[in-house]
């Protein structure tokens, strides 16, 4: 395998290896010892070096070519090729103190090479025309032309691997978004794990026996091989500059890792949300654990113990604001909007301090001297209560019916010391009222059989001569429609009755006063103001007064009221329904704030102020009647309403009155009376205010 024509003596041909992309390329042309030749795999540039058996042969000079730019050769260029160590010691002018510029050996071409697998397959050296052809000097404008040529590939190379790993970077996070359908599944066998060491991935050098690297102490072995890094551009080892030479140490793409890591112990992307649970959102194929059928279901906790059950309403905060009333959506008819009735409030930090429970016959035992005359009864019964803590309720509408005062004079028949009860049982003889104990209170009233002979006069229906069966249709169809207690249900029946005999001009059996604090008579003179914000209330929040002087030490509820209604010559009543949900007691101490001298606050506002943070208002009945309780409770409260001719506007007056009952959801019960032609009513007092705008313009 000698080719004595090319070497002109003893020559074998032998292999170098390129720097860059590691191909083991054979040189069989004697001309190219010592010489810078173009790698045909990847461009690049090589040096050739003689072998070590030709060490000493005569090596032809190559010519000088002087390199005015050091960037035309590659990295392996300037590390190998241009290494002080590799130059020729031989070149004239050369010495060891001054070597002189730069001189690269002369370039020949990649068709002097041939491929391993040649060498190996012992195929014929290349011609003399290829020794003459590539011994030639080497143009620059082709040097410049290599150098353009490689570098354009390089750069397409890092455009192409950039686009790839994009693409691959945008795969992983969309699996990586995917629901985890196989976490706590077994992982499937996929085949044989992809290889992640750095051994050449060839298909032809894995498979093919035959075909192996030349392995001497001077050449890399296959573990050895370099790979491209993210940060510099890689070559393409599978492009070749031509067909005449075929490298051995070529790599795949990197491909990803089928198997790796179970997918239940992959990082998960934090937009994914929690984990998924096991169980609960795994596939339906596969082991799921499922519930015992002996397991007993879980209980829902529907209320609380008796102890635990008077703080429900914590659990019912409303929100940022948890002293605010809850809101509701006014109704709407036609184009009408209606306001509903208050709602009832508790503060959640009143029921949290319920007041001291007492008990009732042990408080009634409790002794004092006293020495009167004669006492006002509502004046008394507020005393009771703040010495005693019981709360005493007062039937005020019974008395009224009755025609029973509440501050008549009552007489305490007692001498020296008594007790609380002999005290209460004599004022309530002599008013001729009753009491009656209950769990958390006492309530004075009139026994029932003397209520209904003090009202006989009220519901006899003698008067209305010819009118009465008539009259008597009509009241016991509005009685009808209401379900109330029987001394409630007598109540209504009195109010209706002394309506209906005033819409038709029957003589009155009722004082006027009374009929004003628990009837009305509508008349229809709506105005603008009236449409837009109603009647006034009936019963107006007490804005004016005396409060007397200022006090230097807190005082109890119950005499406080006592002490500025008799300084305005009124009576106070008090709701203790309201009241005790709200946990006042009558002996709870407060300190009012009545002003100081030329800067005195009115009652109204004392009382405002003092009885705000509970919840409760103080009202103005009338010139000598104060109501204290809330304002849900107020527009609740029931009143009999009469009004005068409807005239031809009858039927959508009342269909109106009744469609706006259903829409804020207020009870109502309304007739028609053939008579005097208007209507009789009983509906809640914050109904009856709106009537203006529900009735429209006109009638």
């Amino acid at each position: 395998m000698v080719d004595e024509a090319s070497s002109g003596g003893d020559f074998r041909p032998f292999a170098v290896q390129c720097v860059s992309c590691q191909s083991r390329l054979k040189v069989s042309n004697p001309s190219l010892i010592g010489t810078i030749v173009n790698c045909p795999k990847c461009n690049s540039f090589v040096q050739i070096d003689p072998p070590e058996n030709t060490a000493g042969a005569t090596q032809p000079t190559p010519p000088r070519v002087t390199l005015g730019d050091e960037s035309i050769g590659s990295e392996a260029m300037t590390e190998a090729g241009m290494s002080v160590g590799n130059l020729p010691s031989d070149l004239p002018g050369d010495s060891a103190a001054d070597p002189g510029p730069l001189v690269a050996p002369p370039l020949a071409d990649g068709s002097s090479f041939a491929a391993d697998d040649e060498y190996a397959s012992g195929s014929s050296l290349d011609s003399d025309a290829d020794l003459n052809a590539s011994s030639s000097g080497v143009d620059p404008n082709e040097l410049y032309q290599a150098r353009r040529s490689g570098t354009s590939k390089s750069v397409a190379m890092w455009i192409v691997g950039s686009l790839l790993s994009v693409t691959l970077l945008a795969g992983l996070f969309l699996w990586f978004r995917q629901p985890d359908s196989t976490a706590g599944l077994p992982v499937a066998d996929l085949g044989p794990t992809a290889d992640t060491s750095n051994e050449p991935t060839d298909p032809i050098q894995a498979n093919d026996p035959e075909v192996a690297p030349i392995a001497d102490g001077n050449e890399p072995t296959a573990t050895e091989d370099s790979t491209s890094t993210d940060d510099e551009p890689s070559d393409d080892p599978a492009e070749t500059a031509d067909g005449d030479a075929v490298s051995d140490g070529v790599t795949d793409p990197v491909v990803p890792n089928l198997t790796g890591v179970p997918n239940d112990l992959m990082p998960r992307s934090p937009l994914d949300g929690p984990p998924a649970v096991l169980g609960r959102d795994q596939p339906s194929e596969g082991p799921v654990a499922q519930p015992l059928a002996n397991d007993p279901a879980t209980d829902v906790v529907t209320e609380l113990p008796p102890e635990f059950a008077q703080f429900q309403i914590l659990l019912d905060m409303p929100g940022q604001a948890p002293d605010a009333t809850p809101m509701s959506e006014a109704p709407v008819l036609e184009d009408v909007v209606l306001d509903i009735a208050a709602e009832e409030f508790v503060d959640p930090m009143l029921i949290a301090t319920p007041p001291e429970e007492v008990d009732i016959e042990t408080a009634l035992k409790m002794r004092l001297a006293i020495s009167t005359k004669g006492y006002p009864l509502s004046d008394l019964i507020l005393f009771l209560g703040e010495a005693t803590l019981i709360p005493i309720q007062l039937d005020w509408v019974s008395m009224d019916l009755a025609g029973t005062d509440l501050r008549q004079l009552v007489a305490t028949d007692a001498k020296g010391w008594t007790t609380m009860g002999q005290l209460l049982g004599s004022a309530a003889r002599s008013a001729g009222l009753k009491i009656e104990t209950e769990e958390d209170r006492l309530t004075l009233t009139l026994p029932m059989e003397v209520l209904q002979s003090k009202t006989e006069t009220l519901v006899d229906l003698d008067d209305f001569g010819t009118e009465r069966g008539s009259a008597e249709t009509l009241l016991n169809q509005l009685n009808a429609a209401i379900e109330l207690e029987p001394r409630d249900a007598l109540h209504l029946r009195c109010l209706t009755t002394e309506s209906l005999r005033r819409m038709r001009q029957h003589p009155s059996t009722l004082d006027d006063d009374v009929m004003t604090r628990w009837t009305a008579a509508y008349s229809h003179q709506p105005t603008e103001v009236l449409v837009d914000d109603g009647l006034p209330p009936a019963w107006k929040v007490l804005s004016r007064g005396k409060t007397g002087p200022q006090l230097d030490t807190a005082i109890a509820m119950a005499g406080l009221l006592r002490r500025t209604s008799r300084a305005n010559d009124a009576t106070c009543i008090i709701n203790w329904t309201d009241a005790q949900r709200r946990r006042l007691s009558p002996g709870q101490l407060v300190m009012a704030y009545a002003g100081e001298a030329g800067n005195e606050v009115t009652a109204g506002d004392m009382l405002g102020r003092t009885l705000d943070p509970i919840g409760l208002q103080i009202r103005e009945v009338d010139s000598s009647h104060w109501w204290v309780g809330t304002s849900a409770t107020y527009d609740r409260l029931p009143v009999v309403v009469r009004s005068e001719p409807l005239g031809p506007r009858r039927d959508d007056v009342l269909n109106r009155i009744r469609e706006s009952a259903r829409l804020v959801g207020g009870g109502l019960a309304i007739e028609h009376d053939p008579v005097s032609d208007g209507f009789l009513a009983v509906m809640p007092r914050f109904l009856y205010r709106q009537l203006p705008k529900i009735i429209g313009p006109e009638l």
